[in-house]
């Protein structure tokens, strides 16, 4: 089986690559044979060196897939199954370069579909944020999307369009990921309460009351093998992909943080968040195919915790300096 990733440096493709690599059996065939990777990523972040070693497993491929070469064309052709990372993801990278993350998280899916094969599975990686904000009701996923940003819009257009257009597709609507990647963020919210609890002693969080759901990072990886291994069942729909043991709200997040790592939190009333997103989220629909979560918060808080051993600067984030 042939697999064309692309944001394969990033957050997630820097993991996930060795994490199919090392599956027993190809997750498509079932057999013993090594599934054989391709990834693409620009490296914008210079996060090169720190993806290094877990793209050693791939024939990488240092190229903006908006340039649609020839040999990014003919990769496609020859994918089995494409995992679309490739991505500028948030809100504020967004609206930083906005015409560019739209031609990447949008428009290079209208040129995908004049290159793909019919028969080749995509799983897309949409954002539940795209539920917004959503006041009391759990967000499943008859709910009606509400993109409150650039980001989420975009996302959500893509959605539509592989749901529409290539019936080989499989939707997760991604929860906000958590725990270590070799190429880190600080920016994704318990990354961030962690580090600071571990540097600062002290979490200040504003808006206490906003909800989110989250998911280990391990189990997203876990769910493109599940998605790739079960899509003669699940191809053709969108399903929420988060951890329904873990949507809390930053005041729930902090005291689980403080109380793992032993430190404080404080909550300042005078500051608000820009991202208002607000929202509860169901991914029973996934469940019932026979997907569950592994890692639960406590412990993917003690591996950032050990992780953070080892950092030696907080610069790492998706935000946009200079592009």
């Amino acid at each position: 089986m042939k697999i064309l990733i692309t944001g394969a440096g990033g957050y997630i493709g820097s993991s996930l690559v060795p994490y199919l690599k090392s599956l027993p059996v190809d997750p498509l065939t079932e057999y013993e044979d090594p599934c054989l990777i391709t990834g693409y990523d620009n490296l914008m972040y210079n996060q090169g060196p720190l993806v290094y070693n877990n793209l050693q497993d791939c024939t990488f491929k240092k190229q903006d897939v908006t340039d649609w070469s020839e040999e990014l064309i003919n990769d496609v052709k020859e994918a089995d199954v494409i995992i679309p990372l490739a991505a500028i993801v948030g809100a504020p990278a967004c609206d930083k370069i906005p015409e560019y993350s739209t031609s990447v998280n949008y428009t290079w899916f209208e040129q995908l579909l004049e290159h793909i094969n019919s028969d080749t599975l995509v799983v897309y990686p949409n954002t539940n944020s795209g539920y917004g904000s959503t006041g009391d009701a759990i967000c499943t996923e008859e709910t009606p999307s509400n993109p409150i940003s650039l980001y989420g819009q975009n996302k959500q257009q893509t959605e539509d369009l592989l749901l529409k257009n290539h019936k080989n597709t499989i939707v997760f609507r991604l929860a906000t990921v958590f725990g270590w990647s070799p190429r880190p963020r600080l920016d994704l919210l318990i990354n961030n309460l962690t580090f600071r609890a571990k540097t600062e002693k002290n979490i200040e969080i504003f808006d206490a009351h906003f909800r989110r759901n989250y998911i280990h990072i391990s189990d997203i990886c876990k769910a493109f093998a599940f998605a790739i291994e079960s899509s003669n069942v699940i191809t053709g729909e969108a399903y929420n992909l988060g951890n329904d043991n873990i949507n809390c709200t930053k005041k729930q997040l902090a005291e689980i943080i403080s109380n793992t790592l032993g430190t404080s939190y404080s909550i300042n009333e005078n500051r608000t968040d820009p991202d208002k997103r607000d929202y509860e989220v169901s991914s029973q629909k996934l469940y019932n195919t026979g997907f569950t979560p592994d890692i639960d918060l406590i412990n993917g808080v003690k591996e950032l915790d050990n992780f953070y051993n080892f950092l030696t600067c907080d610069t790492y984030d998706n935000i946009i300096k200079n592009y």
